[in-house]
């Protein structure tokens, strides 16, 4: 999920160096590479979307992956979470890795999240494997947030796996981090980033209005128990 000024997705998923470490100036990933980059073997994407959550939740969640087409229901669940691995296009429009192939979220959205955020992530993936440019998503993203399509983003997703790619500045999953969705006009009432505020915001200039926002709140330990990095 990406790269934040100073919040990298992630920074979500949540992404300072505190959530994800800077991104060149220039812009390696400027068009969409082949699609096969961006697909993974389905086993390996539905246990890599699990171990976004600790197995208490992720167990009962139901579980995407991503196909040539979008994403798809690979498991069904009973608790309302919705486990899923993100591709970079998920980031701000004006991320400089937006279509980097490498990335790799693993992301657990609660029910809240998976109502409000999750209609997004799932059109992002239609229109980008269909081929539409970045230029082409950010007018279907818009008018989709204009018409309700897209509500108001809300609620959070746990990103907590070892196993994800947030982006060519940590090349790894970061730290275990709590994302919560915001509208981007709604940061300042989060306290993101504010001096002693233990939340973290992303570079706001790589989200557009009508994208919902990713903040980040550190968590103490990855989804198998182990204690996060200092």
């Amino acid at each position: 999920m990406r790269n934040i000024a100073c919040l990298p997705l992630i920074a979500v998923l949540a992404s300072c160096s505190a959530a994800y470490a800077q991104v060149p100036a220039s812009n390696p990933y400027p068009t969409m590479a082949p699609v096969a980059k961006y697909m993974m073997p389905r086993a390996a994407e539905i246990e890599m979307a699990r171990s976004a959550a600790p197995p208490s939740i992720s167990a009962n969640a139901e579980v995407l992956v991503m196909t040539k087409t979008g994403y798809d229901v690979a498991e069904r669940g009973s608790n309302g979470w919705v486990c899923l691995v993100g591709r970079m296009w998920s980031a701000g429009l004006d991320d400089p890795e937006f279509w980097n192939p490498k990335g790799r979220g693993a992301a657990c959205l609660n029910p809240e999240a998976a109502h409000s955020v999750l209609p997004f992530y799932i059109a992002r993936a239609q229109w980008a494997l269909a081929g539409d440019t970045r230029d082409e998503i950010a007018k279907k993203s818009q008018a989709a947030y204009a018409d309700h399509r897209f509500p108001e983003p809300s609620g959070f997703a746990l990103m907590l796996s070892k196993e994800s790619y947030l982006n060519d500045g940590v090349k790894g999953p970061w730290r275990p981090h709590i994302m919560p969705f915001v509208a981007k006009d709604k940061l300042a009432a989060w306290g993101a980033s504010f001096a002693g505020s233990p939340i973290l915001s992303p570079a706001t200039d790589t989200f557009r209005s009508y994208e919902p926002v990713t903040i980040v709140i550190l968590a103490p330990s990855w989804s198998d128990g182990s204690p996060a990095p200092k």
